[in-house]
């Protein structure tokens, strides 16, 4: 864990981000595997970031496939729109926006991630309705983030963590059926949830 924390990301740079998402690659995997992607599906990444888990879940969807990498910072898109065009990865759509304040995408994601990202925002509940709301009837997506009974030697503060149980509660709010929940490892947990 770094010295300082701050939920605005302005403690640290989007190399750096983009490094620790590359860190937590076996995780992502897992939780691309629970999604079960298919070639040609379409993908919501909320909070993406700078873009390494977008850029694994464009694999999986492939070129007949899409992510919109969704993401409230321009610089953090700036960096992905680089990274894709150093690798030639077409299939990512990065939306500068507040996930909350959209109403809808096209095409409408068939899956959504809400990895490691929730522990930013203002407002864990609206983010995970938006997520609902933005997801085909039917749609699944992987709400992770990291245990506040970790060992805290990565991710934020103990005081920054979210509770499963908390995090359950929001998914169950949002109109999520809670599918699975695993503890991937002593610091990080996840939720597989299904839109109705």
């Amino acid at each position: 864990m770094e010295e300082r924390y701050s939920k605005d990301m302005s403690h640290t740079t989007w190399d750096r981000v983009f490094q620790r998402q590359a860190e937590r690659a076996d995780l992502a995997r897992e939780w691309l595997d629970r999604l079960d992607l298919r070639p040609g599906e379409c993908v919501l990444d909320v909070g993406s970031g700078p873009g390494f888990i977008s850029l694994l879940a464009a694999e999986r969807v492939g070129p007949a496939g899409l992510v919109h990498a969704v993401d409230r910072s321009a610089e953090a898109l700036a960096y992905l729109e680089r990274v894709q065009v150093e690798r030639g990865v077409r299939q990512i759509r990065r939306v500068h926006a507040d996930v909350c304040a959209l109403d809808r995408l096209d095409p409408v994601p068939d899956a959504a991630l809400v990895t490691m990202m929730l522990h930013h925002g203002d407002d864990g509940p609206a983010i995970l309705s938006a997520a609902f709301r933005l997801l085909r009837p039917g749609g699944r997506a992987v709400v992770a983030e990291f245990h506040p009974d970790g060992p805290c030697e990565v991710g934020p503060p103990r005081e920054h963590r979210l509770a499963p149980d908390v995090v359950r509660r929001w998914c169950e709010a949002a109109g999520f059926a809670v599918a699975e929940e695993w503890r991937q490892t002593a610091e990080h947990y996840a939720l597989l949830v299904i839109r109705p």
